[in-house]
């Protein structure tokens, strides 16, 4: 990926996102550690710290399995401490329960909650999002997108236009 975005900067003078949002799980943060840090924008364009903001909202589906259960903040700061979490970031997971799976509906109220956010406290044009499959699914729900399946590390430019209703 990061030899993609370097490519794509250099030689299409792709616009670099200086704001990047990960999901906590640690193959996201991994990712987008992988994927971002340390980019040259393209000539002339201004360079910003890669200061990466974990977002719960951004997780995988909630509930039953394991592998979607979240480390604390501590053990996520302990191995990403260049990365800040979002205002009100607990310490544990309580969002994960053993015995309730949350349904793609429910996972695309929580993305869009965030998009929300996106849209109403930032001022960014373009943003990076570091997520799984699952929770890029419940985007294009959200947006009413069709269903694009996306492969382990892949990459898929989505633009979307708010508007105050």
């Amino acid at each position: 990926m990061k030899t993609f975005w370097e490519d794509a900067c250099s030689s299409l003078k792709l616009p670099l996102s200086r704001h990047h949002y990960a999901s906590p799980l640690t193959r996201c943060l991994q990712t987008c550690e992988m994927a971002f840090a340390g980019l040259q924008p393209a000539p002339g364009v201004e360079n910003s710290k890669f200061k990466p903001i974990i977002k719960e909202m951004i997780r995988e589906r909630l509930g039953i399995h394991t592998c979607d259960r979240r480390s604390t903040r501590t053990v996520i700061h302990e191995n990403f401490p260049h990365f800040s979490f979002e205002e009100g970031f607990e310490e544990g997971d309580g969002l994960w329960v053993p015995d309730v799976r949350e349904t793609l509906k429910e996972h695309a109220v929580r993305v869009e909650a965030f998009l929300d956010d996106l849209f109403t406290n930032g001022s960014e044009n373009i943003v990076s999002v570091t997520a799984h499959s699952g929770t890029i699914l419940a985007l294009y729900a959200a947006i009413g997108h069709a269903e694009v399946k996306v492969a382990p590390g892949g990459i898929v430019p989505v633009l979307i236009k708010a508007e105050v209703i």
